[in-house]
């Protein structure tokens, strides 16, 4: 692999990071989380397995993940600690990791053997939040959907924590539906039965589509009730392809190459990046991981670790010893390989 004195830059500030920020397990950031985190986690540990070649600590993540599901079968936030947390997209992130390690290490039997507890997490959501047209609605759990918050790009959903959020809204659906896409995915790999029929996952894809699909702007709405259009509205819905024409897949690669990851960080980037190296953007992957405003943004104001934000200034309370933005060195590997893995064409 070789790399050129800007991507350097980004790569040792990326592997320091992991160096020194990963202990028995992913810790957050340094300073004051209370654990590691079920959905940073997810992305750091990639990086880590990547850069290490070691997956015994994804093996226990997604144990100890797992064992939650005694205190609520849709998982809690927070795992090895006391701290009481449940954020919504989280355990449905944690399918592309499951769908990532069938990819990178093969051991069918591993997940083999916790296909039905990953099933059981999906079955929780459909019976719990699952509308007639099959969509998730009313969550009593937080979507956090971008973070830090200023960087959601006004994705218009009140997402107050604490409070049952009662707008159908696209981007848990986005993940609901890609969740269900990888566990299929994963299904194929090690023999198992899918968890949803291509009769059932066509009609999920084409709630979806009814739901936030903007037939004018060929782009996906925030929700069932608002006509914005945002960068996680849309990202991760590409990631899992969703867009029902590739004229929507133009339409939101005319926004990025405007937008960059101004209105990105840790939720957003990540898929965006799968998505556009799926569809052959190696180069301009490249471009936004050394932009000035993006990770060297942060070692131009004295970064040694991967921050909370691209800047100091993007929160009251930036840590600057945070370990989600790390994930940049996974897209310098060579085992990485996201159209592969993310690509659910039958």
């Amino acid at each position: 692999m070789g790399l050129d004195a800007a991507s350097l830059a980004v790569w040792n500030l990326c592997v320091d990071t992991l160096q020194y920020g990963v202990q028995e397990f992913i810790q957050d950031c340094m300073e004051r989380e209370k654990g590691y985190y079920l959905g940073d986690g997810c992305y750091t540990l990639l990086t880590f397995c990547l850069l290490t070649k070691d997956y015994s600590l994804m093996e226990k993540f997604f144990d100890d993940f797992l064992r939650t599901s005694f205190i609520n079968r849709g998982l809690m936030t927070c795992g090895s600690c006391s701290m009481m947390q449940e954020i919504a997209e989280y355990p449905l992130i944690m399918f592309t990791t499951v769908l990532e390690y069938c990819y990178l290490v093969g051991d069918n039997d591993f997940v083999r053997e916790r296909y039905a507890a990953f099933s059981d997490i999906l079955d929780f959501y459909e019976e719990e939040y699952a509308e007639a047209d099959g969509l998730l609605n009313n969550l009593d759990k937080w979507c956090v959907v971008e973070w830090p918050d200023n960087m959601r790009d006004g994705y218009d959903v009140d997402l107050t924590e604490w409070q049952v959020n009662r707008t159908k809204h696209n981007v848990i659906n986005a993940y609901y539906l890609g969740s269900i896409k990888c566990l299929n995915k994963v299904a194929a790999i090690i023999g198992e039965t899918p968890y949803k029929t291509s009769d059932d996952m066509s009609s999920l894809e084409s709630s979806f589509v009814n739901a936030f699909y903007d037939d004018e702007r060929h782009l996906f709405t925030d929700s069932v009730s608002s006509s914005h259009v945002s960068m996680a509205g849309n990202s991760i819905a590409w990631l899992f392809e969703l867009f029902p024409d590739d004229r929507g897949v133009a339409s939101f690669k005319e926004i990025v190459r405007e937008k960059r990851l101004s209105h990105s960080m840790f939720f957003v980037t990540f898929p965006l990046f799968c998505a556009l190296l799926r569809d052959g953007e190696d180069e301009f992957v490249h471009e936004l991981l050394t932009d000035k405003e993006t990770w060297h943004m942060m070692l131009s104001e004295g970064a040694t670790r991967t921050f909370e934000g691209w800047s100091k200034d993007t929160k009251w309370n930036t840590s600057l010893f945070h370990l989600t933005m790390s994930y940049g060195a996974a897209f310098m590997t060579d085992d990485f390989n996201p159209k592969e893995v993310f690509s659910f064409q039958d």
